[in-house]
């Protein structure tokens, strides 16, 4: 079988590449991906970046780091995880990636509930990096909160804001 996924060369040329698709490894669990979810802060700036300081000699690499699917394969250790079940995957270095398919650590997947959307469910890693951001800040009920940059992690971190009882002021230097 053969998997598809995303990639970017070093002068930030973005193609789509091809490979076999292998088996899974312990403790990974093969996701056939329905849904992939673009981070324009994050992918956009790697084009940037490439563009504007060009390495020719880099080859393409995969990129991505959330989606979401349903497990096709499980390796040993994969406890808790079982084929046909939806999952949310996050991660870095080919663990979520824009693809079809994708080789994800049974840590780094999420069961998704029934009436939740594959498309909704890419959305995982970006509400993570805000829900960190709220445990890390340690705040109390009543705290005043100012969140600054309203992309989608920014307002998600002004609702989990709201939710611990805060009041949160959301600033950004573009307007909607």
């Amino acid at each position: 079988m053969i998997r598809r996924y995303a990639a970017i060369d070093g002068k930030g040329v973005v193609s789509v590449q091809q490979e076999p698709l292998r088996d899974p490894g312990p403790n990974e669990a093969l996701v056939e991906v329905h849904a992939s979810l673009i981070s324009p802060g994050t992918e956009m700036g790697g084009v940037k970046a490439r563009r504007d300081r060009p390495n020719p000699s880099a080859p393409p690499a995969e990129f991505g780091y959330q989606n979401a699917g349903v497990v096709i394969a499980t390796g040993p250790g994969c406890d808790g995880l079982a084929v046909g079940q939806r999952v949310a995957c996050m991660g870095i270095k080919g663990a979520a990636p824009h693809a079809t398919h994708g080789l994800t650590p049974k840590n780094l997947c999420f069961p998704i509930p029934a009436h939740v959307s594959f498309e909704d469910a890419a959305f995982n890693h970006l509400a993570a990096t805000a829900l960190q951001a709220i445990r890390r800040a340690e705040l109390q009920i009543g705290e005043y909160v100012a969140v600054c940059g309203l992309g989608i992690i920014g307002q998600t971190l002004c609702q989990f804001a709201r939710l611990c009882g805060c009041r949160v002021v959301g600033l950004d230097r573009l307007p909607l």
